[in-house]
């Protein structure tokens, strides 16, 4: 049994005791039953093959960050586009870091008002890898499909979403499908180090893109993550801000043979001490209530009760870390530096403090909290990056589109909004009144997604290809023209 669903058992046996607060009312148009995706003139078997092999290919494109070489990735996918028909143009960021933008043009119709673009996000680089400790054959680079399964660094994070999004363009095209509104690839370098190509697109590019929704990474499908036999989408549609600090304690410089409680490092040593003083009051944003409500309608009795009143859930998420992440603010030592060698002592050293935010905490709030917790005057703090929390609201229809189609009318499975403890570019694109929404369309153990920035990343192709199915659907349903017949009729014989 899962840690979470011997949480919600233990709940349930205390739940006269516990002081309990609503969840939010379930979203009016999530009740809406699942839509068949249109019978579209399309070879499921060979769609997904097909999107697979595009996968393999792309994971051979090295684009490990650092250096990124993102250029080359943006190049294999322009080509793929190419080939259909799909012009694309690249920016440039840096030499041999580009990002790519294709587009889909809507079809005007009269009556019909066009609306603002629909973007499908991914990032073209992808984190390091320790060859050695991948299984033979089967390395970071290889794009190796054995037995069904992709293997190779990105599968999931997120060269499998992008394949994805670039085969769903494809698709489109092939149908013929007319649009309402325009459909927008966007493939950015340097997601995972800096976000230079989403910094620099939106600081410069921005104009031509303008899309009113995104889809991008961030949630996935978790099997038997509450309960055995069920598997939890968690669709993110909020991530948490952050505050990256450098905490730099200064003193006098000496020699290692004589201790002196002034120095650099004494008082590093009894500000580390003082954080662990932190006691953060917990807060469950919304998005987690709801997603708690949306898997407590398919359970009955005492267990549906306690998952519609989640803050009974407050003291054991708490003891995970998991859990504690995404019901607090966290601050996260993450390294040190300043030694020079054993016997000499540092006039400086400082810690690298990692503290992620929930909507409603802001950089500054943080900040005076680590000032409170650490009132030494000679330990400063260096903010080296800063961000708040944003989210997108659930009523929206690329959302709805989303959660329907990537369930697909299934009894066991079920979807709803995340809040996302870590964050992506999609930080930077809702301030712009961009409504983001993370999904992988994958259904993997905890274990497999673990071998996200781990060991042995793969993905299946059945995957692959019910990933396509949802994605196209829910393009579909918000930018084709007529979203119930999106392919028009062969004319008919004279």
């Amino acid at each position: 049994m899962r840690p979470l669903a011997a949480l919600v058992l233990a709940c349930a046996l205390a739940v006269t005791l516990a002081p309990v607060v609503s969840a939010p009312a379930l979203a009016r148009s999530e009740a809406l039953p699942y839509e068949e995706i249109p019978a579209l003139p399309i070879d499921w078997q060979k769609a997904g093959d097909e999107t697979a092999a595009l996968l393999s290919e792309y994971i051979q494109v090295d684009t490990t960050n650092p250096t990124g070489n993102e250029k080359a990735g943006a190049d294999f996918l322009a080509t793929r586009l190419a080939a259909v028909g799909i012009p694309s143009e690249q920016v440039e960021h840096a030499p041999g870091r580009s990002s790519l933008i294709a587009r889909l043009a809507h079809t005007p119709v009269a009556g019909i008002v066009s609306e603002k673009p629909l973007c499908l996000l991914s990032h073209i680089d992808v984190v390091t890898a320790e060859p050695s400790r991948w299984p033979e054959g089967k390395g970071p680079l290889s794009g190796a499909i054995v037995d069904g399964v992709v293997w190779g660094r990105g599968a999931l994070d997120m060269k499998g979403l992008g394949a994805i999004e670039v085969q769903t363009m494809i698709e489109l095209v092939r149908l013929g499908v007319p649009l309402r509104r325009d459909v927008i690839l966007l493939a950015v370098a340097d997601e995972e180090v800096d976000n230079i190509g989403m910094v620099d697109i939106v600081a410069h590019h921005w104009p031509r893109i303008d899309c009113s929704q995104v889809l991008n990474e961030g949630g996935l499908g978790i099997k038997d993550l509450l309960f055995e036999g069920q598997t939890v989408y968690g669709i993110s549609v909020a991530e948490k801000g952050l505050l990256w600090v450098r905490m730099v304690a200064t003193g006098p410089a000496g020699h290692g043979s004589s201790p002196n409680p002034e120095s650099a490092p004494a008082r590093l040593r009894r500000a580390l001490v003082a954080l662990d003083a932190y006691d953060p009051k917990p807060k469950m944003h919304a998005s987690l209530a709801q997603l708690f409500h949306n898997v407590g309608a398919t359970r009955g009795g005492v267990v549906r009760y306690v998952l519609n009143h989640p803050r009974m859930l407050h003291g054991r998420l708490l003891a995970e870390n998991a859990g504690r992440a995404l019901l607090t603010d966290t601050i996260n030592v993450t390294g040190f530096n300043g030694g020079l060698a054993p016997n000499v002592v540092p006039s400086e050293v400082s810690a690298n403090l990692d503290c992620r935010l929930l909507p409603g905490t802001t950089p500054e709030a943080m900040l005076a909290r680590l000032r409170t917790l650490v009132p030494d005057p000679l330990v400063r703090f260096d903010v080296l990056d800063a961000s708040l929390a944003n989210e997108s609201p659930v009523d929206d229809p690329f959302y709805r589109a989303l959660a329907r189609h990537v369930v697909g009318g299934r009894t066991d499975a079920v979807a709803g909004p995340a809040l996302s403890p870590g964050f992506t570019d999609s930080l930077l694109l809702r301030p712009l009144g961009v409504h983001a929404y993370g999904l992988a369309p994958f259904e993997v153990t905890v274990e497999q997604a673990e071998t996200q920035h781990g060991h042995g990343e793969h993905v299946s192709v059945e995957n692959l290809r019910n990933g396509l199915r949802t994605v196209l659907g829910a393009v579909i349903e918000v930018a084709a023209v007529d979203p119930k017949h999106p392919v028009p009729a062969a004319p008919t014989p004279n």
